[in-house]
């Protein structure tokens, strides 16, 4: 005897529990990951269509300027901020920090929101050779308290109790990663960005990057004696204290006057 099939009719009240579960997914998206709609929407809205395709540089481009401070307004914060040096590159992005998620808003809103009002992502970027696609795949980015962090992929580091080998055949595997890898992190060919925008529009650019971009910046290096934040420049990249052993560089703060990026330039 066949089997009778029976249609079920999706009742309205279903009907607009599921759309309902659909938009509140959609929403939960929109709120944790700001930066995909972004990237979406804002080159339209804020960006500027261009022919340009930026090349990689093999090193930034510096020129001198009058060091006199001048005060800069962002959101009803008053800063002091004082030019080092004029300043382009064209780079690649490892990391991107996005200070506008959900999570970010949390963990460090209400400790540095003077900073975060300031400078709403930051940009760990490499360029020369170790912005190859080729070089570029061997690294994993990471990026912490506004310090980035360039290690290779498939190589465990003695960080805690857990990072040990399961055999030895793993331990061979890592050490050959770490050997191919290791030698061409150069620190001459990468850096960690505060960029400031000067205006809302490049803020909007800001937050449409993501890694793998290959990005245009151009303003001016600065201090923020307002803050007690210092730029690393040309001439003075590293820090004077000593950490783990090392002299880490210095970041470079970059009062950020264009943007250019997939196409777009904002300015």
């Amino acid at each position: 005897m066949p089997s009778l099939h029976v249609l079920r009719r999706v009742t309205p009240k279903k009907k607009a529990v599921k759309n309902s579960t659909i938009i509140g997914v959609l929403l939960a998206l929109l709120f944790l990951f700001p930066e995909y709609p972004k990237r979406l929407i804002y080159p339209f809205l804020f960006g500027e269509k261009t022919s340009e395709k930026p090349e990689i540089s093999q090193d930034g481009s510096y020129e001198d300027v009058n060091p006199n401070i001048f005060n800069f307004t962002r959101n009803n914060y008053l800063y002091k901020l004082q030019p080092k040096t004029k300043y382009n590159i064209t780079a690649k992005i490892g990391y991107v920090d996005h200070y506008d998620t959900f999570f970010n808003k949390i963990y460090r809103g209400h400790s540095q929101s003077e900073y975060l009002n300031l400078v709403p992502v930051d940009l760990l970027m490499v360029y020369g050779d170790m912005a190859k696609p080729e070089i570029y795949k061997l690294f994993e980015f990471d990026h912490e308290e506004r310090t980035g962090f360039i290690k290779c992929k498939g190589v465990k580091y003695k960080e805690s109790f857990f990072s040990f080998y399961s055999s030895a055949s793993e331990r061979e595997k890592s050490e050959k990663n770490y050997s191919i890898c290791n030698p061409h992190i150069n620190p001459n060919q990468f850096n960690n960005y505060h960029p400031i925008p000067a205006n809302e529009k490049i803020n909007k650019g800001l937050h449409t990057l993501l890694a793998g971009d290959i990005v245009y910046l151009e303003g001016y290096l600065v201090d923020v004696p307002s803050m007690g934040m210092l730029t690393g420049t040309r001439t003075n990249q590293h820090h004077e204290y000593v950490m783990s052993g090392q002299n880490p560089g210095m970041c470079f703060i970059l009062f950020t006057t264009k943007l250019t990026v997939n196409g777009y330039t904002y300015q």
